[in-house]
């Protein structure tokens, strides 16, 4: 069984690190672990992840418990939809922006809690590694809900007028795909635009500034105002300027910064990670904010800024966090 407990996910190579039985296994020592009756379980379009949802479905079931299906989801849709559908924890099927080989599992308790490995991961690959499987005489049942319906109807709300700007947007081929076009219309230029879990166009990671080539060619040759391109699961969301000049993410927590924080009380708390710049520091200072510098990780972020109440967090990773988002990330937001 290979060695795919992480910090904050399970992640590897598929049928390497990351095994069938492993994924099986998972889903059945779950409901123990969280003490869950229903389960929320969404995934990405690489190519293994449908089979990965298929063994995940099948681990939570055996165990007695029932699963919520959303089907293709972006990873902020699914924190949405465990908070919406009041789920007692989820999991998203997706390696995020690594490469098209990896899948993974992003595991959230009630609320959208993150479970990371000091709060619950690590307690699970010792179920996985060490007990037998004993399947349930009673299964739990799979119910398939509509989350994208909902989850666009949230983000609408936070929509402003953009019709001065001219935009070209990146979707990597991946979950962005989902939602972007019901969020910003159709007088955008987008590219990548359609699902394919082999990434043919570029690796989804946009925090490799050569992966935003393309994006960089598109907005200088039409004269576009901002570059917009997401990694693979959309909860993470990079830009360019208006000469293909790549931005990198605390300057683009700055600028929100000026969003954020312009109908707030001084002194509201902003979360940064430990390598942003002293730039965006004084820059935020200067809007009102109280800065706190905290580790990186999506785990340390959502739990600092649930435990101060900080409205906004952003990571140089390309994670933007917001307390009106049930303190997690979501590129479609920022």
């Amino acid at each position: 069984m290979g060695n795919a407990f992480k910090a904050y996910d399970i992640r590897g190579i598929w049928e390497d690190e990351l095994t069938p039985e492993m994924v099986y296994k998972v889903g059945f020592f779950l409901p123990q672990l969280l003490n869950c009756k229903t389960i929320l379980v969404g995934h990405d379009i690489r190519l293994s992840s449908e089979e990965i949802y298929s063994l995940l479905k099948k681990g939570i079931t055996d165990a007695g418990c029932d699963v919520l299906a959303i089907d293709k989801a972006s990873t902020p849709m699914v924190y949405f939809s465990t908070v919406h559908f009041g789920v007692d924890a989820s999991v998203q099927i997706t390696a995020s922006h690594n490469p098209k080989i990896y899948n993974g599992l992003k595991v959230s308790a009630k609320n959208a809690i993150p479970v990371g490995i000091d709060s619950g991961l690590g307690d699970l690959e010792k179920l996985v590694r060490n007990n037998e499987v004993i399947v349930k005489q009673v299964k739990g049942k799979v119910t398939e809900v509509d989350a994208r319906t909902p989850y666009i109807a949230y983000l609408k709300q936070f929509v402003t007028d953009f019709s001065n700007l001219k935009l070209a947007v990146d979707c990597s081929n991946g979950m962005s795909s989902l939602i972007v076009k019901e969020l910003l219309g159709d007088n955008v230029i987008y590219i990548n635009d359609t699902f394919d879990g082999s990434f043919p166009n570029h690796e989804p990671n946009p925090l490799d500034p050569s992966t935003c080539k393309q994006l960089e060619k598109v907005v200088v040759d039409n004269k576009c105002d901002l570059g917009i391109i997401y990694d693979g699961d959309a909860d993470r969301v990079m830009f360019v300027d208006e000469k293909g000049g790549y931005i990198f993410a605390d300057i683009s927590m700055a600028v929100l910064g000026i969003n954020m924080l312009k109908d707030a009380p001084k002194g509201s708390k902003v979360v940064a990670d430990i390598r942003t710049s002293r730039n965006t520091v004084s820059y935020l200072e200067k809007l009102g904010a109280e800065v706190l510098m905290w580790k990186v990780g999506h785990v340390n972020a959502k739990q600092k800024i649930r435990e101060t109440g900080a409205i906004f967090g952003g990571e140089l990773a390309g994670h933007y966090y917001f307390r009106d988002f049930f303190n997690c990330d979501s590129a479609a937001y920022a």
